[in-house]
């Protein structure tokens, strides 16, 4: 037996990183390995298992857009996990809280509830390691890693200084969304998480610019609020009013591109058949998304739409092979109840403004229709519905997408345009988030006008917000946006270095004479990192680092772009070859000194 440890590390230990050290312990535990197995795990912050989105120490009234049922740490592959019983949320929350676990499930809990559930199945699985391994807890940022001689070093920094630590066999990378290198104005916050530290400075004095109008949005919204001790509370109507503390920013000015709010998310039940299934990759030919794709996505979102109006009508309208059948019942629908509006894609992908209303009064407006379940009118409730087909989708969508499912232009028209306006309508918060916006926009602090694309500039010690008709004057902008990948831009500068040190080149989309890179580095269909020879590495990517490869990895996700299981099996086996040629090597060893 070899007396050096095998050294695996995991570069991030976020929710992805938790998952596979759960996955890479069962093995262990369910494979006979005499050699002492050594594991590193690197991670930013002390948060272990729940990484800076879900750190158990942030603000309560964080909410996920995910209800309890749907989020389970755990899994029901094989091998089995190292722990007894596995639990997922709304179990948990059941057990700590003597609670009713179906009371739960519909909930939406706290991002820090989420964590302390994370960071609860770290601890539990580092209490049940199997006897041949160890870890090692490193709270650090990892910037480089080197090849020699068949094994890898890792070099980080600590707040002593920078580190290297060498000899790993395999190597795990699952960091998430990454700062960027560019360097901003003091005025300006480009990341507000941890949202507490980032946003602490801005005081009563500011008038607050927000880029972005999606769930950072939100988040950044209510810390500057909520956060600084404003109070909602419930109106007999069933809406909300604020009470300010005093503290809050003069006012903030949220403002993107299209100039609009993500659609609240509504848990709607739905065993639609979906036409999108019925597409196949084409032999020797990529898909065209504005082709091939979005026809179908087209039709399994106006069937949603018109099953709810049929529904609320008592008529029937039931999925069918001929699409043209389908049109034909609309069409009779029609005719029969003309006060209903026809679905239009195009309205869901660039909604009209009203022009006999302000920007800001159009989404407030919008707001106050889509947030209360109970005042929800029913053409309301069919968009909504049609929107939230996407879901349903997204999982099938990534099959075709993943691994240069698409051709070059539509893969780039696909991350640059549809992704952000499917993603607004599908995954956006629980209503009762937007309820606060729509309350605190009624109170004063927050002041759409120039949501729709104004023009932003440095002006003085901040900035300058210009729409066609008015100005104003900010002394802070947030970037609430979530930074794609991109490894120029990339704050530690790991993917840089992976390519500067030969271990990864940047992902290309060939297709003729067109290219797209959307920013990461290339893997394999395993998950393993490919080399500028194009050969593979024992070094792997799973979670953020592989979107644009694959489409949407859902940071719960147990089963999404799942490179956690073929990576521990991978691990598995290095493991058991390397115990082989020990055992060979042994055998030769003694046979020679006889």
């Amino acid at each position: 037996m070899s007396s050096k440890p095998f050294k695996i590390a995991i570069v991030g230990c976020g929710p992805k990183g938790l998952y596979a050290f759960e996955r890479l312990l069962a093995e262990l535990k369910a494979t006979p390995i005499h050699r002492t197995v050594s594991i590193y795990l690197f991670n930013k912050t002390k948060f272990w298992g729940s990484g800076d989105v879900y750190r158990s120490d942030q603000p309560k009234y964080l909410l996920m857009n995910f209800s309890n049922k749907h989020i389970q740490l755990w899994t029901k592959e094989s091998p089995k996990a190292v722990i007894d019983l596995p639990m997922n949320l709304s179990e948990y929350l059941a057990k700590i809280n003597q609670k009713i676990k179906e009371k739960l499930d519909p909930l939406f809990s706290s991002r820090a509830v989420v964590g302390e559930y994370l960071e609860n199945g770290f601890e539990q699985l580092c209490q049940n390691l199997p006897d041949n391994v160890s870890i090692n807890q490193l709270i650090s940022e990892v910037n480089s890693i080197k090849k020699n001689a068949g094994s890898y070093s890792i070099s980080f920094k600590q707040q002593e200084g920078v580190f290297q630590i060498n000899d790993f066999q395999n190597i795990l990378i699952c960091t998430g969304h990454q700062g960027r290198r560019e360097k901003v104005r003091r005025a300006q916050v480009d990341f507000i998480y941890p949202i507490e530290k980032q946003l602490k400075n801005i005081t009563k004095n500011d008038s607050v610019a927000i880029k972005g109008m999606g769930l950072t949005f939100i988040d950044a919204a209510l810390a500057l609020t909520e956060g600084k001790g404003g109070k909602f509370s419930a109106t007999k109507a069933g809406g909300l009013t604020y009470k300010a503390s005093g503290n809050e920013p003069k006012c903030m000015f949220p403002f993107s591109t299209s100039g609009c709010l993500m659609w609240p998310k509504y848990s709607f039940e739905d065993s639609q058949h979906l036409y999108i299934k019925n597409l196949t990759p084409y032999p020797f030919k990529k898909l065209n998304f504005k082709n091939d794709i979005l026809p179908l996505l087209e039709q399994d979102m106006e069937l949603a739409y018109y099953k709810t109006l049929f529904t609320h009508e008592n008529e029937s309208l039931n999925f069918h092979s001929n699409y043209d059948v389908v049109r034909c019942h609309i069409k009779n629908f029609h005719q029969k109840y003309p006060k209903y509006k026809a679905f239009a894609a195009k309205h869901f992908f660039e909604p009209e403004f009203n022009s006999g209303k302000s920007v800001h009064q159009t989404i407030v407006t919008g707001l106050s229709d889509y947030t209360d379940p109970k005042k929800l009118k029913i053409e309301d409730q069919a968009k909504l519905r049609a929107g939230a087909i996407w879901r349903k989708i997204s999982p099938v969508f990534n099959e075709l997408y993943a691994f240069n499912g698409l051709d070059a232009k539509s893969h780039k028209d696909f991350d640059k345009y549809y992704f952000k306006k499917l993603n607004r309508i599908a995954y956006g918060p629980p209503p009762v988030n937007l309820r606060k916006i729509l309350a605190l926009a009624h109170a004063g602090y927050i002041d759409f006008q120039y949501a729709k694309n104004p023009e932003v500039f440095p002006f003085e010690k901040g900035y300058k917000l210009k729409s066609s008709t008015s100005e104003t004057h900010c002394s802070v902008l947030i970037d609430a946006r979530i930074p794609k990948n991109d490894i120029a831009k990339e704050a530690s500068g790991l993917y840089k270095n992976l390519c500067k040190n030969l271990l990864s080149r940047p992902y290309i989309n060939m297709h003729g004479k067109t290219t797209y890179e959307p920013g990461s580095v290339e893997i394999n269909k395993k998950g393993n990192l490919i080399n500028t020879e194009g050969h593979k590495e024992n070094i792997s990517l799973y979670g953020t680092p592989t979107e644009g490869i694959v489409h949407d990895n859902d940071t719960l996700s147990r089963t999404r772009n799942n490179f956690a299981t073929p990576w521990a099996q991978e691990v598995m086996n290095q493991l058991m070859n390397s115990q082989h040629e020990n055992k060979q090597q042994l055998t030769k060893t003694i046979a020679t000194t006889k």
